[in-house]
């Protein structure tokens, strides 16, 4: 009797087989669905994830402080604006009646030097190089051991300028590995120049502004007027692609997104945020206001990693950090903070 049954189910079993195979040979199978390429930046209920891979800096309770990435601390001023790591220590920036510059310790020492400069700071790509202007077209950096500031020739700038990209890992001519020097990208009141390691100084092609570098890639505007702005991204000095519809920001590490914020600015904040080709502008992925106005506000956009952006946002009368994916994720890499939306963020991320 178990004979035959078994004989039975095995012939059973085989029958129902060769059927499903043919089913399923005739059906083939549904594609995972893709991610949404719009994503409603509404990040009032997020999950936490890890803190950031970056510096970043916090006020609380009167007090400013850096985290670095290593679990360290370093007391700052509390009117830091932008700062950026550089050997051990940072190269920090402070605003009020006029930006200044120095480079502090790990435990917040300063440096010997200090300097009146334009607002902003520009790094290099693997952040051995920082760079900051002033007036009269100065321009300066400070090196990867943070011991030694470079003067540049100067700019034809009569106002103040602003530091906007720096290109090269060394501006020490013939020292060090790599040797090859530097050049420095800077924003004139009018027109962008650059001033090189080399004692070149000439304009930047193409565009009236730089606001953003990477190796061989330039981006900035070409024109502004009342109701927006253009502006293009350059290879090795020569027009890529063009946009009308958005700023261009950070590039990401890997050069092959560049952030694309709102082509014409008012209010707050932007509400939306476009992660862009490099090499053609295309639209990757993008984070947008919901249609009710029911979400976030974002500053200090600036890529964790290749595939991953830090911004500090305000939203329902709360401060946070959070990180998107260029997947389209979104979670806290800080969480919410009730704050005013009519004083400082007590968040700052490093400036790369």
């Amino acid at each position: 009797m178990t004979i035959v049954r078994a004989a039975v189910l095995a012939a059973t079993t085989l029958a129902l087989s060769a059927s499903l195979a043919t089913t399923t040979q005739a059906s083939p199978a549904s594609p995972a669905t893709p991610a949404p390429k719009r994503v409603v930046l509404d990040v009032s209920d997020l999950a936490q994830g890890a803190p950031p891979a970056i510096a970043w800096s916090e006020r609380r309770s009167g007090r400013t402080v850096i985290h670095g990435t290593g679990g360290t601390t370093t007391p700052v001023a509390n009117a830091l604006d932008q700062f950026a790591p550089m050997g051990s220590g940072y190269v920090v920036q402070t605003i009020g009646r006029r930006a200044t510059t120095r480079w502090i310790a790990a435990d917040g020492t300063p440096g010997a030097g200090e300097w009146r400069t334009g607002y902003g700071l520009a790094v290099s790509p693997q952040g051995q190089v920082v760079a900051f202007a002033g007036r009269a077209g100065r321009v300066w950096t400070i090196d990867q051991e943070g011991d030694r500031v470079l003067r540049f020739n100067r700019l034809p700038v009569t106002g103040t300028a602003h530091a906007a990209a720096v290109t090269g890992e060394n501006c020490k001519e013939g020292e060090g590995d790599p040797g090859f020097g530097c050049s420095i990208a800077v924003n004139g009141p009018r027109r962008a120049f650059y001033t090189s390691s080399h004692g070149i100084v000439d304009t930047v092609p193409h565009l009236r502004q730089v606001d953003t570098g990477r190796g061989r890639w330039l981006g900035g505007l070409t024109s502004v007027s009342d109701f927006g702005s253009c502006s293009a991204m350059l290879r090795s000095w020569r027009v890529t692609w063009r946009t009308c519809d958005n700023q261009l920001s950070d590039i990401s590490t890997d050069n092959r997104h560049v952030l694309g914020t709102p082509a014409y600015a008012d209010g707050f904040g932007p509400t939306a945020l476009a992660v862009l080709a490099t090499s053609d502008g295309s639209v990757v992925r993008s984070f947008s206001s919901a249609r009710d106005g029911s979400s976030a506000t974002y500053f200090d956009e600036v890529w964790e990693d290749a595939d991953h952006v830090l911004v500090v946002t305000y939203q329902d009368g709360e401060w946070a950090v959070v990180r998107l994916g260029v997947d389209g994720s979104m979670e806290y890499a800080v969480a919410p903070r009730r704050g005013s939306m009519d004083t400082f963020s007590p968040f700052r991320l490093q400036t790369r």
